[in-house]
Order: structure tokens, then C-alpha cells, then sequence
């Protein structure tokens, strides 16, 4: 009998930790999910000489708009053309892009 219901609370257990993850993986994605949004909003609202960060680290400017991308200038007389879904961040204004160069 005892050992019953030493099975009994070992089997509660395991399906409070299994509820306990289930809920913890569907917080996650909701934030997850969230901070996508977010990102896609500022994508879509996005204008002429707004600037942006793309994949590694490549800081340019927008400098005019096609269908699903974005024409970007990276520096004096060179553009390129990305894909929206390329842009992987925006600068804080807080900390300003050197434009200029290094100095």
C-alpha cells in the first residue's frame, strides 16, 4: 500500500513540473512574439534617411523603397538593396553613429 502511494505522488509531481514548463514556454514565446512585432511595426514605418542596422553590423541610411525591400546607403555613393525582413535593428538615439568616419 505504501508504496502505492509513494507512486501515486511521484506521478503528481512529474505533472507539476510538466505544467509548470507548458506554462513557461508559452510566456516565452508570447514575449518573443511581441518584440517581433515591435520590430515589424517600426519596419513598416519606416521613411526616406531613417537609419538601420543590418546583418553584421552594417549601419546605413534609407535611401528609397521597391517592394518588399528597402535601397539603403551604406556610405558616399554606394547603395544596396535589402530585404525588409534583413533589417535586424534600429540605432538608439541615445548613442549616435559616427558618419563621418573614424577620426
Amino acid at each position: 500500500m505504501n508504496t502505492a502511494a509513494q507512486a501515486g505522488s511521484g506521478n503528481l509531481i512529474l505533472m507539476l513540473m510538466l505544467i509548470v514548463c507548458i506554462i513557461f514556454v508559452i510566456l516565452s514565446s508570447r514575449g518573443q512574439k511581441k518584440r517581433e512585432a515591435e520590430r515589424q511595426a517600426q519596419v513598416d514605418a519606416l521613411q526616406k534617411g531613417d537609419s538601420v542596422i543590418l546583418p553584421g553590423g552594417i549601419v546605413g541610411t534609407v535611401a528609397g523603397f521597391k517592394d518588399n525591400a528597402l535601397e539603403v546607403k551604406i556610405a558616399e555613393n554606394v547603395k544596396i538593396t535589402v530585404l525588409k525582413s534583413g533589417i535586424v535593428g534600429f540605432p538608439s538615439p541615445a548613442a549616435p553613429v559616427n558618419k563621418g568616419g573614424a577620426k
